[in-house]
Parts: C-alpha cells; structure tokens; sequence
C-alpha cells in the first residue's frame, strides 16, 4: 500500500469518526482535569489539544477530492498485469540505469530530471499506468506527482527493481523502439499533456523574496538537512525531498492555512516537489525558479545554523541546530525503556548504564563528533567525561530530553505522551 493511499483512507477514518474524536478529546480532558493536580491537568490539556490540532491539520493538509488512486503490487502481480498489457508501464530511473536493464515494454522517463512532470503529463491517462525504480523510493514519489497531474490508475511496483530481481523476474537489454521514438517526441515537444490541477506558480527571487518577507506564506526549504544548515532563507523550515518520507514529513510539519513557497539549489527538486505537494492537498505551492542558485546570484541574504555556546552544555536551538547541520551522530544514552517510549528523531540508543555502554562507543569512529542526551542531563554529563577521556568530540544537550520536550520540539516512538522514566541520578 501506498503511502498516499494509506493517509487517505486515514483521513476517510478520522472524518468519519470526528465528532466522536472531538467528544472524546473534550470529555478525556474534563475528567483530568477534574481528577488530578493543577499542574498535571494543564499538561494533559496542552497534550490533548496537540492532538486535535495534528487531527485537524492532517483533515486540512489531505483534502483533494476525485484524485486517482495508486496501488502497490507485488512483483508477480506487476509480471501478470504487464503480460496482459492491463497499464503503460515507465521505468522513471535514469537512463544509464534503463540500458542496463529494464523490465520488458517498459519506456523511460527519468524522475530525477526537472523536466519529468511535463514528461509523465504527455501518457495517456485513459489507460492505466505503471511505475517503478530501483527501490520503490522515486516510484513513489513519481505516483504522488502523477495524481496531481490528473493519472486516475495508477500501479507502483512494490520494492523496486530490487523485488523484482529477488524473485527471479525477467529483465531484457533489447532496444526498445517505442522508447526510443517516445524520448524523440518529448524532446521535441509533439506530446502535451492537459492542464494541471491545483495553483502552481514559478516565480524569480524578487517575487520570493517579497513572499518571504510579508509573512503570508509558509517557506519550505526542500534541499538535505546539511544544504539547510550551510544557507537557508530565513525564516524557513527544512522537509528533505530525497527522504523517502518527504510525504509524510510534509503533511507533519507544513500547515495548509496558507500559501507555501519552496525552494531547492536549482530549482529541479522544488518543481518536482510542488506538483507532489499539490496532490498532497496544498492549495497554492510557489517555487523559486532555479532555486537558490539564482538567490545567492542576486546577493540575497541567507541564514546559517551556527551552534553558539559551550558545546558541553548545548540549549535546545544550539543543539538541534548541531542535529541538522549533522556536526556528528546522534545518541540516546538513556534506557531501552526510555527510547522506546520516546526519542529525538534519528538519535541511535546506547545505554549509559549498560555494561557495554564504553565498548560500543569504542566501536565508532573518534573522527566524527558525538551529540548526546539524556532524561536531564546528569547521565549524559557523566557520559560526556569518559567520551572525552576516550577521545571523542561531544556535543551535550543541557537538561537533556525534558528540556527538549518542553521546547515542544519534535519527537517519536511508541509511547511519546508518556510520563518521563529512569533513575536520573543512579
């Protein structure tokens, strides 16, 4: 199952059930409130309203209508269909990727070039059509882009080419005629697809620049973490479109009461990016046309992510400013327990108390920096003196992952409202 097809049948659920949701948000916080101290009935509040407002805002975010579906297959059903001639089938890898070897019909249409929008646009959209990639990462992307380009059908094999060779499938290196004269006709332009769905805008760094600075819209940077950190336009949050969850992150982290405007380094990523973004339910996407490329060009300011302060003793913004700017790897010294319920994102966990806590550090590399964090603070500060003593760089978030939570920042894991655990001080 597809991610899309996985929020939507979500949100038909939550919009099903929301008044009961809503009822039972509302009479869960009566009782606490009722029924315990001051102070732990106004974190229960705040913690329930988080709730609705991430309920509302996922409704909010995944709210287009008559958009197509997409279906993850597995190889063998991929192998049937394609036999019986059921979908068009694209091979969206890269075209040295197509001659070594692609799956029998299949014609390519590259997803990593910026023109792949325009390119998918031109398929017939009256018959089915069908995906796939290396790993099933730019398939599904690509899938996401095809819905908001009106495709009614559409099949994503499940895995990838990886799938398909585990089980045993076919591949063929024969020139493929039809590809051939497709790319021809692309390229010159004899193919056009119809009008797009949704409002999608390109636009120069002066136009972007006024948006950014008149606070009407939400400013998305969709280049990697350490892009982010090394420049961004201020203001603006980072959702990674190389991570495989840019979907998910997208609808986690971006409202959609107003208009978002997004950039990348060229402008290749963010058109790609916007289309999807378009299926996901935004309303309005601008993207700076050639990205920050033409930003720096026009001598734009930028903000980098500096870590201010004694690095032993890191605040919260200083510390995830390290996390994104990935200065060093992550590391939860807290217990299992703790992890489980709830961790910074990313974070591995080796437990202080462990036996073995010096002998698995003892297997990275001194080279790279560590970034550590504990419940408060005292773990990770008696952690941070043998690190040191080994010969490691360590980077300690102060007061640790209470702090972080209270700074509402970000977190994840199987119990995340959970009260705080461990023996802070044994």
């Amino acid at each position: 199952m597809s991610f899309k097809f996985a929020v939507l049948k979500y949100v038909e659920l939550i919009l099903s059930k929301k008044m009961r949701i809503i009822k039972s948000l509302t009479l869960i916080l009566s009782i606490t409130v009722l029924v315990t101290s001051c102070k732990n009935a106004d974190e229960i509040r705040n913690r329930e309203k988080a709730k609705l407002a991430q309920v509302v805002k996922i409704v909010k975010a995944v709210a287009p209508t008559n958009l197509g579906t997409i279906k993850k297959i597995t190889a063998d059903e991929f192998e049937k269909m394609n036999n019986e001639g059921a979908f068009t089938l694209v091979d969206v890898r890269t075209p040295e990727e197509y001659t070594e070897g692609y799956i029998k019909g299949a014609v390519n249409i590259n997803f990593k070039k910026r023109t792949f929008p325009d390119y998918i646009n031109a398929i017939d959209k009256e018959k089915p059509v069908a995906v796939y990639c290396r790993s099933a990462n730019r398939s599904g992307k690509a899938a996401i882009i095809m819905q908001s380009l009106g495709f009614k059908n559409i099949y994503d094999l499940d895995g990838g080419v990886k799938a398909w060779k585990s089980a045993g499938k076919e591949f063929t290196t024969d020139e493929n005629i039809a590809n051939s004269k497709l790319q021809e006709m692309l390229k010159k332009g004899d193919l056009k697809g119809k009008n797009r769905n949704g409002k999608m805008h390109q636009i120069d760094e002066n136009e972007f620049e006024k948006l950014a600075k008149s606070g009407n819209v939400t400013v998305v940077d969709v280049r990697t973490a350490k892009e982010y950190a090394e420049g961004h336009v201020e203001g603006a949050i980072n959702v990674d479109w190389k991570n495989r969850h840019f979907a998910k992150n997208a609808i986690d982290n971006i409202t959609n009461d107003k208009p978002v405007a997004i950039y990348c380094r060229s402008g290749n990523r963010a058109t790609r990016a916007m289309y999807a973004m378009t299926a996901l339910g935004f309303n309005e996407v601008y993207n700076l046309n050639h990205g920050m490329k033409s930003w720096l060009a026009a001598n734009k300011p930028v903000k980098t992510l500096e870590v201010k302060g004694d690095i032993r003793h890191l605040d919260v913004e200083n510390f995830n400013n390290a996390i994104l700017g990935k200065v060093g790897k992550l590391i939860d010294v807290r217990t299992p327990k703790e992890y489980s319920d709830a961790h910074i994102p990313g974070a591995v966990m080796i437990d202080y108390k462990n036996d073995n806590f010096k002998e698995e550090f003892a297997k990275l590399d001194k080279q790279v920096p560590v970034l550590i964090y504990c419940r408060s603070g005292g773990r990770s500060g008696r952690a941070m003196k043998i690190l040191e003593e080994m010969g490691f760089k360590v980077y300690n978030l102060d007061h640790g992952f209470n702090q972080w939570k209270a700074d509402h920042m970000r977190v994840e894991g199987q119990n995340v409202h959970a009260a705080s655990g461990g023996e802070e001080g044994c």
